[in-house]
C-alpha cells in the first residue's frame, strides 16, 4: 500500500527535474538528492534483496561516472548528469539499455523541436515570448532534463521496482 505512494513521488520528482530544466536551464541538486534518498524506501517496499539493491546502486554509480565524464567534456550539464544517474538507480541493470535508448530518442526529438522553434523565433518578436525566450534564442542550451525524465518515465513502469507495485 505504501509503495504506490513512493513510486508516485519518484515520478513527481523526476517530472520536477524536467520542469526546472525548462524554466531555468538548470536542475537543482535537491532533485537528485530526493531521488537518492527515496531509493532505500522504494527498494525495501519492492522487496529487493541486498544483492539486487547493490546492483541498482552500482548502475546508478556507473551512470554518474559516465555523466561526470560527459560533463567534464562539456557535452552535458552537471544537473543532467546527476538526474540521469539518479533515475538510473531506479532502472537498474535490466532496464538500463532501454533507458539509455529512450533518453536518446527523447533527446533527439527535443533537439529537433528546439531547432524548429529557434528557426521560427527568427520571424517572431522573441521579446513577447518572455517565458520561452531563454529556450528559443540562438545559442541557448537544451533542457535535456526533459529527455531524461521522458526516458525514465517510459522505462520505469516496466522495471522490477515498479512492476512489483500494487498500482
Amino acid at each position: 500500500m505504501f509503495e504506490p505512494v513512493l513510486l508516485t513521488l519518484v515520478g513527481a520528482v523526476v517530472l520536477a527535474g524536467a520542469v526546472y530544466d525548462v524554466a531555468t536551464l538548470t536542475i537543482p541538486n535537491w532533485i537528485s538528492l530526493v531521488l537518492l534518498a527515496l531509493f532505500p524506501a522504494v527498494a525495501l517496499a519492492a522487496g529487493l534483496t541486498w544483492a539486487e539493491a547493490g546492483i541498482h546502486v552500482a548502475v546508478g554509480f556507473a551512470a554518474l561516472l559516465a555523466g561526470i565524464g560527459l560533463f567534464a567534456a562539456g557535452l552535458i550539464g552537471g544537473g543532467d548528469a546527476k538526474l540521469f544517474a539518479a533515475v538510473a538507480l531506479y532502472v537498474g541493470a535490466g532496464g538500463f539499455g532501454q533507458y539509455v535508448f529512450a533518453v536518446a530518442l527523447a533527446g533527439g526529438a527535443l533537439a529537433l523541436l528546439l531547432m524548429a522553434a529557434r528557426r521560427l523565433a527568427l520571424f517572431v518578436d522573441v521579446e513577447r515570448l518572455k517565458s520561452l525566450k531563454h529556450l528559443v534564442m540562438s545559442g541557448a542550451g537544451i533542457p535535456y532534463g526533459i529527455a531524461i525524465a521522458a526516458g525514465g518515465l517510459i522505462v520505469l513502469p516496466a522495471t522490477r521496482l515498479f512492476a512489483a507495485s500494487s498500482f
